[in-house]
């Protein structure tokens, strides 16, 4: 899919190394994906949310733009060193076909499928990882992350950019296939049922992941609502790894609040774009996103992060960008301190939906605690949905703590 192309889709691949000199929106196509993406079915059961159930994902496939890889193949390339191919060289026995998986996904007799989307850079022009590079990063885990979901390897279905959507050259059925995939690209990284790993590690000369574009694109989206640990940073794995358990510890990738759309299109014009015409594309398709998730979100749960005052100011900022539908605020086990709950606090009238918001465990102090249970109050909140427990006063990088009593 070439550099340019391939990071919508994978949000990977941000401007791939090289950069086909195309830019999405020289493609009318993208725009009407995008469109379609915007107005199409979602996947609201009982007000879970778009990201929260199987409707979108089957959506997404249902038109076969997408494909999803078998784990077992992916293990065989990276075991016999081949270089992987584009999707439209892939062999039958690679894909997942879409039959198969929401069988298995409704079928309760049999494994349900775990979704994993791999968001890389791309290293050619051509080709996004020609010496497999990225390939022995990622394929060793595969058999052990199968292992900690109580599963066999061959029932990963892998999102991979270059497998997974139609690369050029593509004929006019192929591109308009991988027009309409652009519409819904969100769904393989900001999904609560897909986990999402993160290859920051690049070669030397190759241009950092941080600094691209697209992969702050993905990233921004693997942890927007998403639970913590469904994104792992595998740039952060230590050698000599021997467990899982080692692994998820070593690459649980930092959770900040999510950014407004404004404040990401304005990080996206420092980082890098093959096409420099991408950028605004990709505001347009973080703006979605961001819509779909937080704009219809009952419940944001970012407990035990490590968040202090900053962070609660900057979470204080977006919730009136969710104000009709948030209702349970989850905060406890951070390190939120008076001028966080104060931020809070003046958010609060802002905030019409919101029943529940829990601060045990932070660094609260006695004033800031009574000014925001007055807040509550005053915003008619039910009387008990205020959670402030026991808070603790412990500067960031003390080792003790002492209790507010």
């Amino acid at each position: 899919m070439g550099n340019q192309l391939a990071p919508v889709i994978t949000a990977c691949c941000a401007d791939h190394g090289g950069g086909e000199n195309v830019s999405y929106l020289a493609v009318p196509g993208a725009a009407a994906a995008l469109a379609v993406g915007e107005h199409g079915q979602g996947g609201l059961h009982g007000g879970d949310g778009y990201y929260k159930d199987w409707d979108a994902i089957r959506n997404a496939l249902a038109q076969r733009d997408v494909v999803l890889i078998r784990g077992s193949w992916l293990e065989e390339i990276y075991r016999n060193g081949s270089v992987l191919p584009r999707r439209q060289d892939l062999p039958k026995e690679a894909m997942w076909s879409v039959e198969e998986l929401m069988l298995a996904v409704q079928d309760h007799r049999r494994p349900t499928p775990q979704i994993l989307s791999i968001s890389h850079s791309w290293l050619s022009q051509d080709h996004p990882d020609p010496e497999g590079f990225h390939l022995r990063c990622f394929a060793p885990l595969l058999k052990h992350f199968a292992r900690h979901c109580k599963l066999g390897v061959e029932n990963l279905a892998i999102f991979l950019d270059w497998c997974s959507l139609p690369q050029k050259p593509r004929t006019p059925a192929e591109e308009n296939s991988y027009q309409r995939a652009l519409g819904n690209i969100d769904v393989w990284y900001a999904h609560w049922l897909v986990e999402v790993w993160l290859l920051t590690k690049v070669p030397d000369g190759a241009t950092p992941y941080e600094d691209r574009g697209w992969t702050k694109f993905e990233r921004a989206l693997a942890t927007l609502t998403s639970p913590p640990e469904s994104t792992l940073d595998l740039g952060l794995l230590r050698g000599g790894w021997r467990s899982w358990g080692q692994v998820a510890a070593d690459c649980q990738a930092e959770r900040r609040p999510p950014e407004t759309p404004e404040g990401f299109q304005a990080e996206l014009a420092r980082k890098v774009f093959g096409v420099k015409q991408d950028e605004a594309f990709v505001a347009q398709l973080y703006r979605q996103a961001f819509s779909r998730a937080l704009g219809q979100e009952g419940q944001l749960w970012y407990a035990g992060l490590g968040w202090g005052d900053r962070e609660a100011q900057e979470l204080a900022q977006l919730l009136r960008l969710c104000r009709a539908t948030l209702r349970d605020l989850e905060l406890r086990g951070n390190e939120i301190g008076s001028a966080g709950a104060a931020a809070l606090a003046d958010a609060l009238p802002q905030c019409g939906a919101l029943e529940r918001l829990s601060l045990d465990g932070n660094c609260i102090g006695r004033e800031a605690r009574e000014a925001l249970q007055e807040a509550w109050q005053r915003c008619g909140k039910p009387r008990f949905g205020l959670e402030l427990g026991e808070q603790t006063f412990r500067p960031r990088g003390a080792p003790g703590m002492l209790r507010d009593l």
